[in-house]
């Protein structure tokens, strides 16, 4: 078939607006993943991870922090202490208690890192960070326990889940 100069220009422009057009089109979901590691003996170790720019606009728009910036040892404190209660864990209905060990920035990225102790029994989470700031944030609780791992979303709505 043969196909004049004109419309394979057409053609070919078409197909670069579109992979131009593509990554803009591409929305990056808001979301934070959590790990949660349990050792026999009721130690606990929770890694939070937050998208940088996420957490930045959300306390900066919440006046938490003064602007947009968790490069400060303070403004990352504020991140870690918000963390601390919108973040829940108990065992039996014992909550754990978590201790704030530190925050880092690393790439496009923010740690926060809580330790503790949580007795035996069925655990309940409640990871509601930035839920209450950002629409559509969703929570990712990855929990491991036993050798097994077992992973929690949460969005909307969503209360504390329980895990047997």
């Amino acid at each position: 078939m043969k196909t004049d100069l004109p419309t394979r220009r057409i053609i070919i422009g078409g197909i670069a607006a579109l992979t131009v057009a593509t990554p803009a089109v591409a929305h990056r979901l808001a979301r934070t993943e959590t790990d949660v590691r349990i050792t026999p003996d009721g130690a606990i170790s929770v890694i939070h991870v937050y998208h940088l720019q996420d957490a930045q606009s959300a306390l900066f728009q919440a006046k938490m922090i003064d602007q947009p910036d968790l490069s400060s040892l303070r403004a990352r404190a504020k991140l870690a202490l918000y963390t601390q209660e919108w973040f829940t864990i108990a065992a039996s209905g014992v909550p754990a208690t978590l201790e704030i060990i530190g925050a880092e920035i690393e790439g496009d990225s923010v740690y926060i890192y809580q330790d503790g102790h949580i007795g035996d029994g069925s655990l309940s989470i409640d990871a509601r960070m930035l839920r209450d700031l950002i629409k559509n944030q969703s929570n990712s609780v990855n929990i491991v326990r036993d050798n097994e791992t077992i992973t929690l979303e949460f969005s909307g709505d969503d209360g504390p889940k329980q895990v047997a």
